[in-house]
C-alpha cells in the first residue's frame, strides 16, 4: 500500500505505526512457543523482519529532516507567498510512540 503512490504522507506514517505494533504483537505471541523460535523458517522470517525494520528506520531518519526543511521553506518569507498560491501545506513529521523510544530492560528480557 505504501509503495503504490496513492497514499498520502499521513497514511504512510499511520501504516508504519501499524506495522510496528503488529511486529511487537507477533514477537510477544512467539514467546509462548519455544519450538517455533528454534524453527529455521521462523529464524529466516525474523531476519527478514529485522531487515525491513532497519530499512524503515533509515527511511525515518531521512524523512524527518527533509520534511522539516520542506515545512521551514513553506513558512519562510518569500517562499511562503508562492507556497500559499500553489497550495503547499505543512507535512507531519514521523513520531515514534513513547514505548518504542524507551531503553530496553535487559532484566525483563532475560528473566526466564
Amino acid at each position: 500500500m505504501a509503495q503504490s503512490g496513492r497514499m498520502g504522507t499521513r497514511g504512510r506514517v499511520e501504516l508504519e505505526n501499524q506495522f510496528s505494533q503488529a511486529m511487537e504483537s507477533i514477537m510477544v505471541a512467539v514467546e509462548n512457543y519455544p519450538d517455533l523460535k528454534a524453527s529455521q523458517n521462523f529464524l529466516a522470517l525474523q531476519g527478514s523482519l529485522n531487515e525491513i525494520e532497519e530499512q524503515l528506520s533509515a527511511a525515518r531518519r531521512t524523512f524527518n529532516p527533509v520534511t522539516t526543511d520542506y515545512n521551514d521553506a513553506i513558512e519562510m518569507f518569500p517562499s511562503n507567498l508562492l507556497a500559499g498560491l500553489i497550495g503547499y501545506r505543512l507535512r507531519p513529521l514521523f513520531e515514534m510512540p513513547a514505548i518504542e523510544r524507551e531503553n530496553p530492560n535487559a532484566a525483563k528480557i532475560f528473566a526466564d
